[in-house]
């Protein structure tokens, strides 16, 4: 008797040490593991679920700031911003740019304090501080492959970049690719301006290095074509079909500064010119129309599928005479009319359906 009392009592102290070691919190009394396991244990990462939608809306050619000329005058761009702030300009499309993953638009001007203009009709520039009406204004992405980059030089050039980047902005073009990457899924954007050889560019080595760094999604930029024609040259559509055929998943125009057609392409378009938005070097604009796209994506892994395109018509302003420079979603009739505008110069778009936004 006196040994298994002394049996019992030697199981229950080598017992001991374990139960102390015990989680007593699991939910279940089969599975148990030391407090000192616990914090060792690797970190479980949530499983990506992929197909993914991805959407994203491109506007066009933004001026923040005027030329020299225009800054005398009461109604210049500057002194809009001094009244009215920064949240100023996009706020008639807060619905628009606030409710998508990525918004990319042409920023046609620069952002500097040099006083070294180049010697051409048109120099437009800003203070660094209006980074800020692209930011409170859900605009994520710039494009500065234009004419008016170099506005202010090297110099000039360089500071707007640094200030764009500087304010989070995501730049690409002229030699730059940008990435912008949301919820697993990377963007990868470039961009050139004229003037083209031959009507030719090639962009496959840029469209290479957005695919090797990761990106399922390459919108490729240009600036092209004639200012205020509506007709798309035979240079754009070859330039744009070469861009499509290197890998881009859709191509974006800017320059023309009014509406030209879209054209469907291999699955995707080409959006030839999509007009102006935040306007600043025109005072009183005689054409009024412009229209942002909506592309929304369907996301894998390693690519995306072509996209869904929805045409969203704006106004540049809701002012009949002059201009307050703050863009809006047209209403009325003006919808209609400014989407039958971009169709009848459109190629390839018999069918095409309008959806919303």
């Amino acid at each position: 008797m006196k040994r298994l009392i002394a049996l019992i009592l030697m199981m229950t102290v080598l017992a001991a040490p374990a139960a102390a070691q015990m989680n007593y919190e699991l939910t279940s009394p089969y599975l148990t593991y030391t407090r000192e396991s616990e914090s060792s244990m690797p970190e479980l990462k949530p499983v990506e679920a992929w197909p993914k939608t991805f959407t994203i809306t491109v506007a066009g050619d933004t001026t923040l700031g005027s030329t020299d000329d225009l800054r005398k005058r009461d109604d210049c761009f500057e002194e809009v911003y001094a009244r009215e702030g920064a949240g100023w300009f996009f706020s008639g499309l807060t619905d628009l740019f606030g409710s998508d993953d990525l918004t990319l638009i042409n920023f046609e001007g620069t952002l500097t304090e040099s006083d070294d203009a180049k010697d051409k009709l048109y120099n437009f520039k800003g203070p660094a501080e209006y980074t800020d009406i692209l930011t409170l204004g859900s605009v994520e992405a710039v494009n500065i492959a234009n004419n008016h980059i170099v506005d202010y030089g090297e110099t000039g050039e360089a500071d707007t970049i640094a200030n764009l980047q500087a304010a989070g902005l995501i730049v690409s073009g002229n030699g730059e690719l940008g990435i912008f990457e949301k919820n697993g899924v990377k963007v990868g954007m470039t961009g050139y301006c004229f003037p083209y050889q031959n009507e030719k560019k090639d962009i496959s080595k840029d469209v290479q290095a957005l695919r090797e760094a990761g990106c399922q999604i390459v919108i490729a930029s240009f600036h092209w074509g004639s200012e205020y024609r509506d007709d798309f040259t035979r240079e754009q559509r070859n330039i744009g079909r070469q861009a499509i055929a290197a890998g881009a998943d859709i191509v974006v125009g800017h320059h023309p500064h009014i509406v030209q057609g879209i054209e469907q392409y291999d699955d995707t378009y080409i959006l030839y010119s999509l007009g102006n938005l935040v306007f600043g070097g025109n005072v009183d604009p005689d054409d009024r129309d412009a229209y942002a796209a909506r592309l929304t994506f369907t996301v894998y892994e390693d690519h995306a599928d072509a996209p869904e395109l929805t045409i969203v018509p704006l106004r540049l302003t809701e002012l009949d005479d002059g201009t307050d420079y703050r863009p809006v979603i047209a209403q009325g009739d003006d919808v209609e009319r400014i989407t039958n505008r971009i169709l009848k110069l459109s190629s390839n778009m018999s069918d095409f359906v309008n959806g919303s936004w």
